[in-house]
């Protein structure tokens, strides 16, 4: 059940009972009987359209709502949900209208099919008429349904939302490895070697490998000290005599 009040759900019936709506009014609604110049009787098929040009207009009303409720901002269904409920209404009663008073709904498109004016109409109203109460009831239950479980719906990030998401930080680039991230540290009035500077060693970790270059040099084998230098022995025998 909580499936068919998804917002996906419900957006999609009330395109189909629009679409269906305004492909209704294609069809034939009235069959009327006019006399033309010569006076012979005349047959004249009035679709929908002309018949009750008001459902057409309002299946344009009911989609342009339907999709309009696919916008990530939650009050947007306290304008949709009235639309929907309205389109419905106003669509049922203009066919009931059509269906109730055939003649007066065939009139305008008698004269402009006979080319006579204030003739004598007979016409007979199909079954088309009835039949388009079916989506037209539909979209009022599909307004009613926006307007009770819409506050329901998870909110929709827009784009721009998600984008900035998926962006990392610019605090947690390394400025070293990206000069582009330098620059903006700079642009925010920060020193980029700071960050540098506060990354710890791997030395200071423990985890550093063992450099002979750190050790401590023995001066005493390069430069012995003076007890124990050999003098020459030309020297050692003058000092004798």
């Amino acid at each position: 059940m909580r499936a068919l009040l998804t917002r996906r759900s419900l957006v999609l019936a009330a395109l189909v009972m629009s679409l269906a709506l305004a492909g209704m009014t294609r069809a034939t609604w009235t069959t009327a009987l006019a006399a033309g110049f010569t006076g012979a009787k005349q047959s004249v098929d009035v679709p929908g359209q002309d018949a009750a040009p008001a459902v057409l207009a309002l299946a344009l009303v009911g989609g342009a709502a339907a999709v309009a409720t696919t916008l990530a901002s939650r009050w947007v269904r306290f304008i949709t949900g009235p639309v929907l409920i309205l389109v419905g209404i106003g669509a049922a009663v203009s066919s009931i209208s059509v269906r109730a008073d055939a003649v007066s709904a065939s009139t305008s498109a008698v004269a402009e099919a006979t080319g006579v004016v204030g003739g004598s109409v007979d016409a007979e109203a199909s079954i088309w008429p009835l039949v388009a109460l079916v989506p037209a009831v539909l979209l009022v239950v599909v307004g009613v349904l926006v307007l009770a479980v819409g506050g329901r719906w998870p909110r929709r990030r827009s784009r721009y939302q998600r984008d900035a998401s998926r962006e990392v930080a610019p605090a947690e680039l390394d400025p070293s490895d990206d000069p582009a991230a330098a620059w903006d540290a700079l642009s925010r009035g920060e020193d980029p070697s700071d960050a540098a500077a506060e990354e710890p060693s791997v030395d200071a970790a423990g985890g550093g490998a063992h450099d002979p270059a750190d050790e401590p040099v023995d001066d005493t084998a390069e430069h012995p000290s003076d007890d124990t230098r050999t003098e020459p022995p030309g020297d050692s025998g003058r000092v004798a005599e």
